[in-house]
């Protein structure tokens, strides 16, 4: 014989408070939402909308574990502003936070960011939620001086790194398009001077000329 587990604190039976309290706990459990540790599903970065799957499992009455189910078009939040946003290319797996907000945002987003009223009455639903992306685990500092804000992949090969007095950036290869300008004291390249009072030793001065020191660029 299977004895089923009860839905309730047992310490909360037989006074008005304890079922009060019961109550309320059942009700917080199955009809409001708010924020639970997620991952990413699926992801299209075009419209910046993911498939996301909470990850704390819900309990039965009988103590059995089930996964919660995945929700679908839940916005990413992408941090930015002024005209500026980052954005990132997220991966089936990748960590991250779900947050309910706390009213129907639906005719919010539709109207992309204006002022509108809760196309529902519905609360506190992971209906209306966002994605938080973090980097929990996997990941360490590295390449170059790092000790101020960095932006870097998670296995540390590329980094920008934005210090004190320097701006140091580590990568295999740094591609550039468009204008470069560069004003300052000295540009060097592994120890070498190159700016624009860098000479070259031993250089022809013409096609068919002697060789000698060049002088500096214009």
């Amino acid at each position: 014989m299977t004895i089923q587990k009860p839905d309730r604190n047992i310490p909360n039976s037989g006074s008005l408070a304890g079922g009060i309290r019961d109550a309320l706990s059942k009700w917080l459990r199955s009809d409001v939402d708010d924020m639970l540790p997620a991952k990413v599903v699926s992801y299209n970065r075009t419209t910046n909308r993911a498939v996301i799957r909470p990850l704390v499992m819900v309990g039965t009455t009988d103590g059995s574990k089930v996964s919660r189910a995945s929700i679908p078009n839940v916005k990413v939040f992408r941090f930015g502003g002024g005209g500026y946003f980052m954005s990132f290319p997220l991966q089936p797996g990748d960590f991250g936070w779900l947050k309910a907000n706390d009213r129907d945002i639906s005719l919010v987003m539709q109207s992309m960011g204006g002022e509108d009223w809760p196309n529902t009455a519905r609360l506190h639903s992971f209906s209306d939620a966002m994605f938080f992306p973090d980097t929990i685990k996997d990941w360490i500092i590295g390449g170059g001086n790092l000790s101020g804000a960095v932006f870097q992949s998670t296995d540390g090969t590329r980094s920008i790194a934005l210090n004190d007095q320097t701006i140091d950036i580590a990568a295999p290869l740094v591609t550039i398009a468009g204008n470069v300008a560069i004003t300052g004291a000295s540009v060097t390249h592994n120890g070498t001077e190159i700016g624009d009072t860098h000479t070259h030793t031993g250089s022809p001065s013409a096609p068919d000329g002697p060789v000698s020191d060049t002088g500096t660029p214009v």
